[in-house]
């Protein structure tokens, strides 16, 4: 939905000096001396309008030869109290990549800053309200400031803009969990931790946050928030991945499904996500990215082996079989899941041999795989109960490795032949093919000839 309206006829004024140092902590060699947005009213609806935010900086510190800081510029309501999404800016009296305000003028001892803030061209109203809303600064000396609104009020840093109206929530896809992570964990002893990816989208006033939900088949559940934040360096992030649009963004979301939480199967039940206005979607009833989360307590297994213990791979894959014995299962085996450090196999329904142990085949890359441990196992029965082994998955220990073959003798050449025996000087130079028999265990990597 959108929509337009005349701007409101509120003048806002700018002060500098006064407030200047009311607004310095007693002691703080860091001050705001002046700050001011001009002009004092836009109309952003054809999303290419700016302000001017101008801010001069003191340091009363002799010392000092750097400063770094930031400029959140945010909607806020009518008493001043922000709302929506933070837009930062950064400045540096050091001009560096990536902060985006330097100094126009002075020293570090009283430094002036400038920068074209674009305003947003949506809102959650037709005329909005817009204000410097909090101030940082930290100089190469230790000292510190910071300032919230509040105190900032003072300044009169504020303009109101005619926007677009952004009345719709976000939507979202590719909700799942992340390309490495594995969909089992122990939790008896321990936390389980898994990473979800999920790409946002708001082709308005763009993403700002939100939620997810996750529920255990056998009870229990966990929130989790996400959203944009600015590192330390500058850059916009969502979780572990930067955000260069906020109308799409891809985020990475950490879960922490607590020790001893209900065993079972958990998904994400819910989303909810929040625009940079304020508007609120949610999506319910979801399955996505099960967890089989387990203390080995309905199932288990036991008699783990690995064979064979040496494998030849010196002359391509070899073939390893992983074989335990389940204790406890309900409804058969559905599924088990073979991680090794040089691979890995997911093998469904698996056959249970008559002494109720259960085989997993796997291969060794050629060459070059010295050793191949084991280091998760995962066991689903035929009615979802789950069991949980080895590093990868926090599980109980596993001491399952075999190594390759000692490489035995060096190669022999046992003949050798060429194709002809006789040569004329007037046909050199010319090629003349030579056949080895040669016997050797691991193949034949490089070979010189003297003639």
């Amino acid at each position: 939905m959108r929509g337009i309206a005349t701007a409101v006829g509120m003048l806002l004024f700018a002060t500098t000096g006064t407030g200047a140092a009311q607004a310095a902590e007693r002691g703080n060699p860091l001050r705001v001396t002046a700050l001011s947005v001009t002009p004092d009213s836009v109309d952003a609806t054809s999303d290419d309008a700016t302000v001017d935010i101008n801010w001069t900086v003191a340091d009363v510190n002799a010392a000092a030869t750097d400063m770094t800081g930031h400029v959140t510029v945010q909607q806020v309501a009518a008493d001043g109290r922000p709302k929506g999404a933070p837009h930062d800016i950064s400045f540096s009296f050091q001009p560096r990549w990536p902060y985006e305000a330097d100094p126009t003028g002075g020293t570090i001892a009283k430094a002036d800053y400038s920068h074209a803030f674009r305003v947003p061209q949506y809102s959650d109203a037709p005329d909005a309200r817009w204000a410097v809303v909090r101030f940082t600064a930290e100089d190469d000396q230790g000292g510190r400031l910071t300032l919230g609104w509040k105190k900032l009020a003072r300044f009169g840093a504020d303009f109101e803009a005619r926007s677009l109206v952004d009345a719709t929530g976000p939507g979202h896809n590719s909700l799942a969990l992340h390309y490495d992570e594995q969909d089992y964990g122990y939790n008896a002893e321990t936390s389980v931790t898994k990473r979800y990816r999920i790409n946002v989208t708001d082709a308005e006033s763009g993403f700002h946050e939100g939620k997810i939900t996750l529920r255990g088949s056998g009870g229990g559940t966990v929130v989790t928030g996400f959203g944009l934040v600015t590192d330390q360096d500058g850059y916009l992030m969502c979780g572990e991945w930067p955000a260069f649009d906020t109308k799409d963004v891809s985020c990475t979301v950490d879960v922490t499904i607590p020790v001893g939480a209900p065993a079972g199967t958990w998904s994400v039940t819910e989303v909810e996500l929040v625009d940079a206005v304020g508007n609120v979607s949610t999506s319910g009833g979801l399955t996505k990215g099960p967890v089989h989360v387990t203390q080995n307590s309905t199932l288990s297994a036991t008699d783990f082996s690995v064979s064979p213990e040496e494998y030849n791979n010196w002359n391509g894959m070899a073939p390893l079989t992983v074989t335990m014995r389940p204790v406890g299962a309900r409804a058969g085996i559905a599924s088990v899941t073979v991680l090794l450090s040089c691979g890995g196999s997911v093998t469904a329904d698996p056959v249970v041999a008559a002494d109720g142990t259960v085989s997993v085949k796997a291969s060794v890359p050629p060459v070059h795989t010295r050793e191949c441990g084991v280091t998760g196992i995962g066991i689903t029965d035929g009615a979802g109960n789950a069991a949980a082994y080895g590093a990868a998955f926090h599980g109980p220990v596993l001491d399952l490795v075999a190594r390759q073959i000692a490489a035995g003798e060096p190669p022999v050449v046992s003949s050798a032949r060429l194709a002809t025996n006789t040569v004329t000087t007037a046909s050199l130079p010319t090629r003349v093919r030579l056949t080895l028999d040669v016997k050797s265990f691991v193949g034949i990597g490089q070979f010189s000839l003297t003639i």
